[in-house]
């Protein structure tokens, strides 16, 4: 059974009134993870997750795009993971607000 590798903030009390991309999350060791994002204020656009194999090339993730209008969270659970990275991008069109999000990865610790 998994094992909790990390559990760690990519954004912190970001700014929702321009776009927002986190650090990529390595997820070398990880067998699926889960990234939870809380916004406050107003904010208009879009949230989602991109993955990527060599953490430059980054890729849209099927169905992780959520549309933000106001307050809200989102909690994205992905249990098998064969790529590389991952991180949010916030896409803005209006308003602001805070946008605070953490990942959490398990896998099986190699001896």
């Amino acid at each position: 059974m998994g094992e909790t590798i990390f559990n760690t903030p990519i954004v912190i009390n970001g700014s929702m009134a321009a776009n927002i991309i986190s650090p990529a999350s390595d997820l070398a060791k990880t067998d699926g993870y889960s990234v939870q994002a809380v916004w406050t204020g107003s904010p208009v656009g879009t949230i989602k997750l991109q993955v990527s194999d060599d953490s430059i090339h980054f890729f849209d993730y099927p169905s992780s795009t959520t549309a933000v209008s106001g307050a809200g969270s989102v909690l994205w659970e992905i249990t098998t993971a064969f790529y590389s990275h991952v991180r949010i991008v916030f896409t803005f069109s209006s308003g602001s607000g805070t946008l605070n999000a953490r990942i959490l990865g398990k896998g099986d610790l190699l001896s």
